[in-house]
């Protein structure tokens, strides 16, 4: 058990991580297209600010999200093994794309997260919860390949 939350948790931190920073380069490009100059300094504090700010309500979002997607995934991979750990990648990035449109439909504003503006952005932050599909199998369960790998030196 101790197994699963902490791969849970990593997962959740890893997606949000991803999630922030993208979605900081998303909002840096639109003001870019408005002729608004961005220098590395100003980027680099955004996107600090932006983990320390928005990466906690994305893994607020994730969480819930997760929670549903990785269940219904452990749920299809005891049906059909040898897909296990892409249950839990099309799981993430499906739970998520569903989460963001179920809250921009009850959110007041066209969207919530900016990045979800765009089909680019809609499919790359949902790509997000496929990561964390990703690394939560790999952790939680992984392959016996993975487990002999040796460490880089």
């Amino acid at each position: 058990m101790l197994r699963v939350l902490l791969a849970f948790i990593i997962a959740v931190v890893g997606a949000a991580l991803v999630g922030s920073v993208m979605q900081t380069q998303f909002n840096l490009a639109e003001l870019t297209a408005l002729s608004v100059s961005v220098d590395m300094p100003t980027r680099m504090n955004t996107i600090v600010h932006d983990l320390l700010h928005f990466g906690p309500v994305f893994a607020a979002m994730l969480v819930p999200t997760l929670i549903i997607a990785f269940v219904i995934a452990w749920l299809l991979a005891k049906r059909f093994v040898r897909l296990e750990r892409w249950w839990f990648i099309v799981g993430g990035g499906f739970g998520l794309a569903t989460a963001f449109l179920i809250i921009d439909s009850l959110a007041p504003m066209p969207t919530l997260i900016a990045a979800n503006r765009t089909t680019l952005g809609f499919v790359l932050m949902s790509a997000t919860g496929a990561f964390a599909g990703w690394i939560f199998d790999r952790l939680w369960h992984p392959q016996a390949r993975e487990l002999n790998e040796e460490l880089p030196k």
